[in-house]
């Protein structure tokens, strides 16, 4: 295996010391807001651990389930979001402070964007990590790593279709990218085959041999895959017993007549004496505890200061780029599903609507109805259909997002997900327009359309800024398609198609300037009834007489300069939700990295 290709780019370190500090973790404790007991209680996790780890090392962590191995692990990584105390430092410099890439973390569960190929999510990952794929270096770094992974066969082939161990080694392969100063991995050989495992064990003791730390979580390793790592870290009840190498912890154990039977598994033995429970000969964790009490003398020897280490941070309109080709993937692959969403959502209803309101005229008493019902159809469906494909979009990608926090600004995903909806905005209006357009009579009829488009396109982005931001609100809750409603009534019926503007109490007048449904309509509205002249009026009806378009108009309660106002509304409209969006994402990204 080419590990000299893979260490070629050094980071500038000699002599790496990863330390531990009196490194405390913990749960927070959780009231009910209407009342003041604790619903769940403060759960200590990590209890005063302190180590060091230094070059060259493959650490195996060992410990019964509930050891707090894993959250162990992302404290060392330093994207641990829970409240803590203590330090972890590499050569004296706080982890959470150190450049993207030198310590990197392969997690348990991998999460990708299944659409897309292998090669395609490895060049996505080379561009955010360490720059450009196309230049030689990066190119080469690229091609070794799918090389020595044995991916090459698999480059072409999508995420979606690869064996749990396949992706496994994806996951490895993307965390290998930027040469890790180090690596961590928790159970890195889950899912493999015994080829694959041997495959990854070998690359992982390789990096080490290199002068990477190399520490991996294992849960009950054979006595093969045991022996290949030259040190050991003990775990139990949130405290680290100890931390050395194979000879030094079987004397530990042998000091506390502790002695592993021949032919016996020592990580299973080693594994099942710290669980805690209290066996005939006492607490086994606290004896070993008290026999291994100056395990960290060695921790405070010299070490040399990092140089400086070379870091790959892209520009915010290269991540924008750089997500939208990677949306622009998912959307070719798609195409059949939009396709179907499209006949479904927009072509049937469309026909339904033209089926109804075939004849409609705007100059008849009974027409002036019948238009304003067409009219808010059209403006309601391409808005409902718009905002509530935008709602689910963070949902689905929640974990992918979380997991790749760090690696672009939250502005940057929003923003490329927000462009990712726009071709929607543009292609939804089309057929409804061209469908219903055609069976009510419209004065001067392909400019009347083609207005009417452009107020539904700018709709449609208001309405898409709405869905998304009602999305990241309540995006871990659980509860968006329940919510939705409820904020959509009170935003159609400032619509004026149920009821007049100029009617609503003081107090509700103001909601209609955060409704698009509002804007929307009143666009519209103007588009339309300023083209119509006389109404036909009967000499017989009792009831009030609307003689012309402008009395229409008057009577709902329409805005007079509608380009301007109905413009500035949607972008208001627009920019209001996609704070609210950003908000809600800027919580999540605090929240931490999805392990």
């Amino acid at each position: 295996m080419e590990y000299s290709k893979i260490n070629d780019h050094s980071l500038g370190f000699s002599n790496v010391v990863l330390k531990v500090e009196d490194l405390k973790v913990w749960t927070p404790e959780e009231k009910s807001w209407w009342r003041k007991q604790s619903c769940k209680p403060k759960t200590l996790i990590l209890n005063c651990v302190n180590d060091c780890i230094r070059s060259g090392e493959f650490l195996a962590i060992l410990g019964p389930s509930g050891a707090g191995k894993t959250t162990y692990l992302i404290s060392l990584a330093g994207k641990c979001a829970l409240p803590s105390e203590g330090i972890v430092t590499i050569n004296g410099q706080n982890v959470r402070d150190m450049p993207s890439g030198v310590v990197e973390i392969l997690p348990q569960f991998d999460v990708f964007m299944d659409c897309l190929s292998v090669k395609e999510h490895l060049v996505f990952m080379t561009e955010m990590k360490i720059g450009k794929s196309n230049v030689t270096g990066n190119g080469t770094v690229l091609k070794t790593i799918i090389s020595t992974l044995k991916l090459d066969g698999h480059e072409n082939s999508f995420i979606h279709t690869l064996s749990g161990g396949e992706r496994r080694l994806l996951s490895l392969a993307t965390a290998l990218l930027s040469n890790p100063q180090i690596l961590i991995c928790d159970e890195p050989t889950t899912g493999l085959d015994s080829y694959n495992a041997s495959l990854v064990v070998g690359l992982l003791k390789g990096l080490a041999r290199g002068g990477k730390i190399v520490i991996c979580s294992v849960h009950q390793p054979s006595s093969d895959l045991f022996k290949e790592f030259n040190s050991i870290t003990l775990m139990s009840e949130g405290k680290l017993l100890f931390h050395g190498t194979h000879d030094a912890c079987r004397v530990l154990f042998e000091s506390i007549n502790l002695r592993c039977p021949k032919n016996y598994n020592p990580a299973e033995f080693y594994i099942k004496a710290v669980s805690p429970i209290v066996g005939t000969d006492g607490n086994h964790v606290d004896r070993i505890m008290e026999n291994n009490q100056n395990r960290f003398e060695t921790c405070y020897e010299t070490y040399t200061s990092p140089s400086q280490v070379p870091s790959c941070k892209r520009s915010w309109v290269r991540q924008v780029q750089l997500l939208l080709w990677r949306y622009s993937i998912r959307l070719r692959r798609n195409l059949r599903y939009l396709a179907v969403s499209l006949l479904l959502s927009t072509v049937i209803g469309s026909l339904v609507i033209g089926t109804c309101f075939a004849g409609s005229t705007g100059t008849t008493q009974m027409g002036v109805q019948n238009m304003r019902g067409f009219l808010w159809l059209v403006c309601s469906e391409v808005s409902f259909s718009v905002s509530y494909a935008a709602l689910f979009a963070f949902e689905s990608e929640l974990a992918l997002f979380k997991r790749e926090v760090g690696m672009y600004r939250v502005t940057a995903y929003f923003f490329s997900r927000f462009l990712s909806e726009v071709p929607r905005c543009i292609i939804w209006p089309i057929p409804f327009l061209v469908i219903t357009a055609s069976v009510v009579e419209l004065p001067n009829h392909l400019m009347t359309v083609f207005e009417f488009y452009i107020a539904l396109i700018i709709c449609g982005l208001a309405s898409t800024a709405y869905g998304l931001g009602l999305g990241a609100m309540f995006i871990s809750t659980g509860i968006i398609g329940d919510v939705m409603p409820c904020a959509d009534l009170p935003l159609f019926l400032m619509s004026g198609a149920f009821l007049r503007i100029s009617s609503l109490p003081f107090w509700l007048y103001p909601v209609k300037f955060i409704s698009h449904f509002y804007y929307t309509m009143d666009a519209m509205s103007n588009i339309y009834w300023r083209q119509i002249g006389d109404i036909e009026c009967s000499t017989n009806i009792t009831a009030n007489c609307l003689k012309d378009g402008a009395s229409v108009l008057r009577e709902t309660g329409y805005s007079s300069n509608f380009v301007l106002e109905d413009t500035l509304g949607l972008l208001l409209v627009t920019t209001l939700w996609s704070i609210l969006a950003y908000c809600g994402l800027k919580r999540e990204e605090r929240k931490g990295y999805a392990y």
